[in-house]
């Protein structure tokens, strides 16, 4: 890593001109400077500033050196020589122009720039700049930022803290939401920043019992006019940024505006988004002025959108309904986007537990808006009251009556050939065992390569799309889609085990991570413009085929043409909310095997 001290800038920056053989600067900064030499200045400097010139930075290089050890003893040998192998041959990404003006808007903060939400790729170095993709520093608007609390699983310390303007050169005050599931970590980590605790709180989410995993990442970027609440999907380290033009991530941001009145928050009726929000926080132990400031913005803009987590830890009774796929499922049915058991699933995740039917089942009944409380309740009360009845037709028939779920769910990873093939040519942070992949339940059937529309780049995203559509009396309904964007990848420690606690009397679900995203439906309105045009497509195909007997105009034909179809609608109807970073349908494994994180003896 980077040190925070002793380092010289005007020799820094001769030996990078010397290495990169040029005599002329080429900007670094967000685009929309006019100048591009000024850019490349204004933005040393900040750089510079905010890492040379801390007072504690003897404190803070040891703090990241404590941070850096903990993390590389989470990974594998093997997975650690992925990670600096994707790091090395890059060090140059930093003088990548921006090539284009599609951020202008990052520097107008007198106006909102994301007031409904949006979702961005990560930027790639090496890639064009396209308008549908963000750097962190345009995330973080790091010139405004009074108070930003960030989360991650990984972190460069170092780097995240040049991406700021701390004091005393800055006024942005910071907290840290870290792992750290020892006292004896966490003891050396407050001690190493106890000098900068004027800007610097770190703050250590429950890691107690069956929690193996800090893995959410959430931030709450408070500004003068706004609250900006960013979910990527991405941990805090350069790659996962795009800073080495290897790995992609997503991001998920929304702009709330401030109250314009400052009314106590008590009186305030919340929506759904802040509650669960609040909720979240509290569970992670975030600090009670963080929650209240939260309160001072106005999130009527998240109606429409649902905070999903995953609460590390034993969730029991209503706590259980709200958090993991039962709180997936709750809130499926607040946005009343529930749908038939005929709903298609297109997961792509960076990381993959040991599967099985039952965890698929699971997760596609949750996305249906299953209430699995009342489910799992169901299910138990007839398996006690069939338990002495003889099975009718044998175990033939009942597994005939079983769902085909392979066939409506495709889990999204890459093949050891797309892995060597990639611009890296390995990776440490794509995870899944041999040893599972290889056992005789795993639903193997279920996935597709892992292809990004960036050829060459590997993926960290974990993104879920969910078509389908909701019966009624006459057979299928309206069509409904939504996507999740978060943290929380393909396995049952991301979502958590559902059980009954006989002491209890009631379920608890049993989780081993801290996650969170946000599930972002397709609109009714979007859904329509999108369905008639594929029908009008299908009425021209077939009047090329020589069908000629319709005599109506073609948008008539198109509002009675096969108007009972229960076809469901294309996942290109997501082009406008999560635009697929990868290719869909992607390429049946074949035979292939995955990257494996960990090879067995």
């Amino acid at each position: 890593m980077a040190g925070l001290a002793g380092l010289d800038r005007k020799t820094m920056e001769e030996e990078r001109l010397a290495r990169l053989g040029r005599k002329r600067e080429r900007s670094i900064s967000p685009p929309g400077h006019r100048d591009a030499r000024k850019a490349v200045k204004l933005e040393t400097v900040d750089v510079d500033e905010s890492v040379v010139s801390l007072p504690s930075g003897a404190m803070l290089k040891s703090f990241s050196t404590i941070v850096s050890d903990d993390q590389k003893g989470r990974k594998s040998a093997t997975a650690n020589a992925a990670n600096q192998k994707m790091t090395n041959g890059h060090s140059n990404a930093e003088t990548e122009s921006s090539g284009n003006t599609a951020g202008a808007a990052h520097n107008n903060h007198s106006r909102l720039q994301y007031p409904n939400g949006a979702v961005k790729r990560t930027w790639a170095f090496g890639f064009e700049r396209t308008g549908d993709d963000v750097k962190l520093e345009e995330v973080l608007e790091a010139r405004t930022l009074h108070t930003a609390v960030l989360s991650a699983y990984q972190w460069n310390t170092d780097w995240v803290l040049s991406k700021l303007k701390v004091p005393p050169n800055g006024k942005t005050k910071l907290i840290f939401v870290m792992q750290a599931k020892e006292d004896d970590l966490r003891r050396q980590m407050i001690e190493q920043t106890e000098n900068v605790r004027s800007y610097l709180r770190l703050c250590f989410p429950s890691m107690e019992g069956q929690i193996n995993c800090m893995h959410s990442k959430l931030m709450l970027l408070f500004h003068p006019n706004k609250l900006r609440i960013a979910i990527p999907t991405a941990n805090l380290l350069d790659f996962d940024w795009g800073e080495t033009g290897v790995m992609e991530n997503s991001v998920f941001m929304i702009d709330l505006p401030r109250h314009a009145e400052r009314s106590a928050a008590k009186d305030r009726e919340l929506n759904p988004f802040c509650s669960e929000l609040l909720y979240f926080l509290e569970k992670q132990d975030i600090d009670k002025d963080v929650r209240d400031g939260v309160l001072n913005f106005d999130f009527s803009a998240a109606d429409g959108i649902a905070f999903v987590y995953t609460a590390g830890g034993s969730n029991l009774g209503d706590e259980a309904g709200r958090t993991g796929f039962p709180g997936l499922s709750q809130a499926v049915r607040q946005l009343d986007l529930q749908t038939d058991e005929g709903l298609q699933i297109d997961f792509a995740a960076s990381s993959i537990g040991s599967l099985s039917d039952d965890q698929l089942r699971n997760m596609h009944s949750a996305a249906q808006g299953v209430d699995m409380i009342k489910a799992a309740s169901g299910a138990a009360s007839k398996a006690q009251a069939n338990f002495f009845k003889p099975k009718a037709g044998g175990p033939a028939a009942s597994s005939a009556v079983k769902p085909k779920i392979r066939d409506m769910m495709r889990i999204y990873f890459p093949t050891h050939e797309t892995v060597k093939a990639s611009k890296a040519g390995a990776a440490g942070t794509i995870c899944i065992n041999r040893r599972w992949w290889e056992e005789m339940r795993f639903p193997r059937s279920c996935f597709r390569d892992y292809q990004s529309t960036r050829t060459g780049l590997l993926s960290h995203n974990k993104i879920l799309y969910a078509r389908g559509k909701q019966s009624d009396s006459k057979g299928p309904g309206k069509d409904v889609a939504w996507a999740y964007v978060g943290s929380a990848n393909m396995s049952e420690s991301a979502w958590g085990k559902l059980v009954y606690d006989k002491k209890a009397k009631s379920w608890k679900l049993n989780c081993r991570n801290w996650e969170c995203g946000v599930l972002l439906p397709v609109s009714d309105e979007k859904i329509a413009q999108h369905t008639k045009q594929d029908r009008k497509t299908v009425v021209k195909q077939e009047k090329v085929a020589g069908d000629d007997s319709e005599t109506e105009s073609e948008d008539e034909a198109v509002t009675t043409h096969k108007t009972t179809t229960s076809k469901i609608v294309d996942i290109d109807v997501f082009d406008n909310l999560v635009k697929p970073p990868f290719l869909i349908p992607g390429k049946e494994y074949a035979g292939r095997e995955p990257w494996y994180f960990q090879e067995q003896d």
